[in-house]
């Protein structure tokens, strides 16, 4: 057994104990201390093989920089800031840690070429479809984990309950947009790039996810592949987004 090999189960056994706490004593995850986690995280990032560099970009760029909760800002009678520091676990983070950690350990070994670029989350969703040769419901499914995303931010934001797209035509909207792709959306390249992916998003649901949600449809192999790593693609805009302050 190597050290990368070994980093993965003390990886596993640190997030087991987490898993111990929070399920067995009721403690929240933003009541665990990040700083084991996130060293023994880091650790591990720093040992992945050529075949994972994929993911030690993401947990180097996405993972640990939003593995702690953010401090608590507050100010006081005469306006001046206070920071109480947290220390604690974000819950949504511990879920991409979790199945980024499940993925590297099921490919330390070797990889499928078809997934090396493909976003951790649909990976999570898609792969053993496919794998399985269900193609269409594999697309189907990386398409409803992109929706999944969009539909909790839009009503955690908005209260609203919509999906497919509605949410999409919402999240991305060039005039009120809850997903910012460009720093600067007030100036022609910046609206530009806010309506070009808006109507990518809006077209994925249009032409690939809604068809196939409603209607028995079979594609081919090949097919999947490209759309599966299309909605790698939209996955990743997501990440990359700023979420606006409605």
């Amino acid at each position: 057994m190597n050290k990368f090999e070994e980093q993965i189960i003390i990886c596993k056994e640190c997030l087991k104990g987490i898993s111990q706490k929070i399920n067995n004593n009721g403690v929240p995850s933003n009541n665990i201390n990040y700083q084991n986690l996130y060293n023994e995280l880091y650790k591990l990032s720093e040992l992945l093989p050529t075949h994972l560099a994929i993911y030690q970009k993401r947990l180097h760029d996405f993972i640990l920089p939003n593995l702690k909760v953010r401090d608590m800002v507050s100010y006081n009678q005469w306006g001046q800031q206070i920071i109480f520091p947290c220390t604690g676990i974000n819950p949504y983070t511990l879920g991409e840690v979790i199945a980024t950690l499940i993925y590297i350990d099921e490919n330390k070994h070797e990889y499928d070429n078809i997934w090396v670029n493909i976003h951790p989350c649909i990976i999570q969703s898609s792969q053993k479809l496919f794998n399985d040769a269900h193609y269409a419901e594999s697309v189907e499914a990386a398409f409803l984990e992109i929706n999944v995303r969009i539909k909790e931010i839009i009503k955690l934001k908005t209260g609203e309950d919509i999906d497919g797209v509605p949410a999409m035509q919402k999240a991305f909207s060039v005039n009120n947009p809850i997903f910012k792709l460009h720093t600067d959306i007030i100036s022609k390249t910046g609206k530009d790039i806010q309506q070009g992916y808006m109507e990518l998003f809006v077209g994925a649901f249009r032409c690939i996810r809604n068809p196939k949600a409603h209607e028995k449809i079979s594609i081919t192999k090949i097919e999947a592949i490209q759309k599966l790593h299309f909605a790698s693609l939209l996955m990743y805009e997501i990440d990359k987004a700023k979420i606006n302050t409605l």
